[in-house]
């Protein structure tokens, strides 16, 4: 594993969000100056209404895994999905994902999630305390970030170690789209302690459910 993903504290780097419609986007994650890489391909209709219709029959976390990525692991994830209307293709995409964060990070360890979501699960701005994660989002509008210019902070409270991010003009919100595939640092790489992603969960409005996926490098 590339040593740039040990913890260790340094200044703030200049930060760089670097966005493509082409895969190979995804190795700029290694780039010292550069926070965010997003692989911007539009989820299929049939891909996202798959998503949203299993989302809206089942809410809440379906899926929370650590360990190495192995097809144990892909066995699981038939069993959730395959049993619905074209879930062979979410399936499908998020093995994509395990495999693109595979030849990128080659961890020994990883942590998944997969939330069926009808309404956000972490709505506030936050730094990401991690190394490394990929998300995407079928169903809908994905992930929200902010370039950290635009952070304004709380000042800090008694017992706290990190101020809270204010909650940011709408104007320099940016979205994933559905079916985006895109990788961010945390404070855990190694000089991105003041120049981790600043994200949100997806927004919602009453008639969405969407699937987020994350994965998580642990080592």
């Amino acid at each position: 594993m590339n040593s740039h993903l040990h913890a260790q504290n340094h200044h703030p780097l200049p930060t760089q969000y670097v966005i493509d419609d082409t895969a190979n986007v995804l190795g700029e994650i290694y780039k010292d100056d550069t926070s965010l890489v997003c692989y911007c391909q539009r989820a299929p209709w049939a891909l996202s209404r798959a998503a949203h219709s299993f989302a809206k029959n089942q809410d809440g976390e379906l899926l929370r895994y650590q360990g190495k990525i192995d097809p144990e692991l892909t066995t699981r994830l038939k069993n959730i999905f395959c049993h619905s209307a074209h879930g062979n293709l979410i399936v499908n995409h998020i093995e994509l994902m395990l495999t693109m964060f595979d030849t990128l990070f080659e961890p020994k360890e990883i942590g998944l999630r997969v939330i069926s979501c009808t309404e956000a699960h972490s709505p506030a701005f936050h730094e990401n305390k991690m190394i490394a994660r990929m998300t995407s989002s079928l169903g809908g509008s994905g992930e929200r970030w902010i370039e950290r210019k635009y952070a304004q902070y709380y000042p800090l409270e008694k017992g706290q170690t990190s101020a809270q991010v204010k909650a940011p003009h709408t104007n320099y919100i940016n979205s994933l789209c559905d079916g985006d595939i895109a990788i961010y640092k945390g404070t855990n790489w190694l000089d991105h302690e003041h120049s981790a992603l600043i994200s949100a969960s997806p927004e919602f409005n009453e008639a969405d459910a969407k699937l987020c996926t994350y994965i998580d490098f642990l080592g």
